[in-house]
């Protein structure tokens, strides 16, 4: 008999739970509601940030905006944190995770082909790399969760970066204490790609290829012209690649057949050397500096005494010194239980046409975020900005970059979802 009323309690705290348990897509419906309602209002502030660009370090009147504006939704702000940067802390009325959303905000030196009434006002300055619209996605996610946060659990942070394109604003932030203001248990961020708006997509581990210098050092009287076309002839033999690809061509990024979204990529286990050598002198040798790019870490160190085993064979090898690599950048290394969970959670709440999956690794660009990651689990995703009806094609630091700013509504939507979920999960 006790049994039996156990279990009848048992089924009736069941049907309970079920029927008290809120719609998962309810207060995703509000979020949707919610970006709508700023949209416009967020268009204007990216475009005033995109005709008044600030260089790494000088982000002064783009911080000074990111912190009214936090203010004003009643977040606590910490600001001046590795140069510029600024933290917005939303805390829930629930427990739950401490989620970080990193934006980085400043421009680059370039002389853009911009075509807009809003372009930049700062001669020579321009945001060419979308950090604009990085800021402008920041700022929505944190104006859309602070409506939520009688139901939010737990607390986010709101990263604002400096200076990422000289890679030293997420490294500057940390050295200044930043986590010592705040304890996430998850990061996350986005990076403009040339995509299709509003598409997601990301990779465990690694997001780009490795990207490394390297330095070849001979005697003074080495003949450089000499040497310059005996270490060309080394590299094509070293380089690899799949058959019929060309890795190094990224306006095949987004193409069908093997862009980074098909299984057949051709941005997949590859080397490759840049065509440019470049050649210094001074008193004590000749100095030889080429930069490549390995999809694959086991194999970066053998690179440079492979190089040296086959100059040695050469009539160069009484002239050569060594054969080293200059200190590098680190890559961006997706943590890969967070990744496979981020992307699940968004596919639960959206559609699968908008999350893709990557296959492959990115040559050329790089990112910062690495250096939050190296000290908590984190995922950068890259997030679709261009629309060919629209002639936009988002390719950071191209003459003709342009970002269709549907991808703001789309990125506050879709990545605030992501954060609260994630906030609330055990």
């Amino acid at each position: 008999m006790k049994k039996d009323i156990l279990l009848i309690g048992i089924i009736l705290l069941c049907v309970q739970a079920v029927f008290t348990q809120p719609d998962l897509h309810s207060s995703h419906k509000k979020i949707e509601k919610d970006t709508d309602k700023i949209y416009e209002n967020l268009v204007k502030i990216r475009r005033d940030l995109h005709q008044f660009p600030e260089t790494a370090k000088n982000e002064k009147r783009t911080s000074k905006i990111i912190q009214k504006y936090l203010l004003e939704l009643g977040l606590e702000v910490k600001t001046d944190i590795g140069g510029y940067g600024v933290v917005g802390i939303l805390k829930g009325n629930k427990k739950g995770r401490k989620i970080a959303w990193r934006a980085d905000m400043d421009a680059i030196r370039f002389q853009a082909n911009d075509r807009f009434s809003f372009k930049s006002q700062n001669k020579g300055i321009a945001h060419m790399c979308g950090h604009d619209v990085h800021t402008a996605i920041g700022l929505g996610i944190a104006n859309v969760l602070v409506k939520q946060k009688e139901s939010l659990q737990g607390t986010i942070y709101f990263i604002f970066q400096p200076a990422e394109e000289t890679f030293t604003g997420a490294k500057a932030m940390l050295e200044d204490g930043l986590l010592e203001l705040i304890k996430p248990d998850e990061i996350y961020g986005l990076h403009i790609t040339p995509f299709e708006t509003g598409v997601i997509t990301t990779k465990p581990n690694e997001l780009f290829a490795y990207q490394k210098t390297v330095v070849l050092k001979f005697k003074p009287n080495a003949n450089a012209d000499e040497l310059k076309s005996s270490v060309k002839k080394i590299f094509r033999e070293l380089s690899r690649n799949k058959k019929n690809s060309k890795p190094w061509e990224l306006q095949k990024m987004t193409n069908r057949e093997v862009g980074l979204l098909s299984p057949n990529t051709a941005y997949k286990d590859y080397l490759f050397f840049e065509p440019n050598v470049r050649v210094t002198r001074d008193e004590n040798s000749t100095i030889l500096k080429v930069g490549l790019y390995e999809t694959n870490r086991k194999r970066l160190k053998s690179i440079p005494q492979k190089i040296k085993a086959k100059i040695n064979r050469t009539r160069h090898r009484e002239s050569l010194i060594s054969v080293n690599y200059a200190q590098g950048r680190p890559t961006v290394i997706n943590d890969r239980k967070l990744t496979e969970k981020a992307l699940g959670t968004l596919k639960k709440i959206y559609s699968d046409k908008s999350i893709k999956k990557l296959h492959g690794q990115t040559p050329y660009f790089n990112e910062d975020f690495i250096y939050f990651q190296k000290k908590i689990p984190g995922v950068l995703f890259f997030f679709g900005g261009s629309n060919v009806k629209k002639n936009l094609f988002a390719m950071p630091h191209s003459p003709d970059f342009a970002v269709d700013e549907e991808a703001i509504r789309l990125g506050v939507k879709q990545f605030s979802s992501l954060v609260m979920e994630r906030a609330k999960s055990n």
